[in-house]
């Protein structure tokens, strides 16, 4: 990390390709495995950074700034997120690719792999079971299906257009079919059997999702010789997605966590 004054703030964030994630964690306070989660917001990246609002969590401590991480899906952004961070505070931490991280990527190219990808399975190595497999799903503007081994080891997955590409794949490409938002999903399963256009795509669009979701799960848990393989979601669909896979964990902001989790390896000095 880089040198400033003493503090166990740290401030995370994780550039989307929809939503720019922040997140203010207290390293000293550890919660499940991971670094505790205090304060979190989400902007567009299109838009201005909400340093102000983010200098609201500091409160009378703001002469203390936070240390910084800064990772993501979408390069161009973080990078702009990058340079415009406070003045005043720590420059940020950038990471860019699996060679920043303490994690086996098993894979041939482990620097083509999207480092939000990597970051879920850094955080889910302290969530998951001991000598335990698991299965992440990230449901954002694509769908992630990502194994971890037994070991650690991230093994790859597969990726899948997630609810709002499939949406506005279907509103874009033909003439009469209107778009439909995540939040017009609703909270829960749609009827399976839509009496009108609209309800004929959130039936669509949901079970869909939920059945190419499960049908990876089962093929990837198979992959690791059918034993007991812990699964977790995450991501914007991932409370929808919760509500039809009872034996999933829902964990938000698991990139965040992430990212969270190496800084404070690299406070331990155990990580690169």
């Amino acid at each position: 990390m880089n040198d400033g004054p003493v503090t166990s703030r740290l401030l995370a964030v994780d550039v989307g390709n929809s939503r720019v994630k922040f997140g203010m964690f207290d390293l000293a306070s550890i919660v499940d495995g991971l670094p505790e989660l205090v304060d979190s917001l989400a902007a567009a990246p299109d838009g201005p950074m909400p340093w102000e609002e983010i200098r609201g969590w500091l409160g009378e401590s703001d002469s203390f700034p936070p240390h910084g991480i800064v990772a993501g899906s979408n390069p161009l952004v973080r990078d702009v997120v990058a340079e415009d961070w406070p003045s005043g505070w720590p420059a940020p931490r950038v990471l860019t690719d699996s060679s920043c991280l303490d994690l086996d990527v098993q894979l041939d190219h482990p620097d083509q792999v999207g480092i939000d990808r990597l970051l879920n399975a850094v955080a889910v190595r302290r969530l998951a079971a001991a000598q335990r497999a698991a299965i992440i799903v990230d449901s954002g503007t694509a769908t992630t299906v990502d194994l971890v081994d037994a070991t650690g080891g991230f093994g790859g997955g597969a990726i899948l257009p997630g609810f709002g590409l499939l949406a506005q794949s279907l509103h874009r490409y033909t003439a009469l079919l209107p778009l439909v938002t995540l939040e017009q999903l609703g909270v829960g399963p749609p009827p399976v059997i839509g009496q009108d256009t609209t309800t004929a795509i959130k039936s669509g669009l949901f079970f869909g999702q939920l059945g190419a979701v499960r049908e990876l799960v089962r093929e990837m848990s198979g992959s690791v010789g059918g034993g007991q393989v812990d699964l977790f979601l995450t991501g914007g669909g991932g409370p929808l997605l919760a509500t039809a896979l009872a034996e999933a964990r829902f964990v938000p902001h698991l990139g965040l966590c992430g990212l969270a989790e190496v800084a404070r390896s690299a406070v331990r000095g155990d990580s690169p």
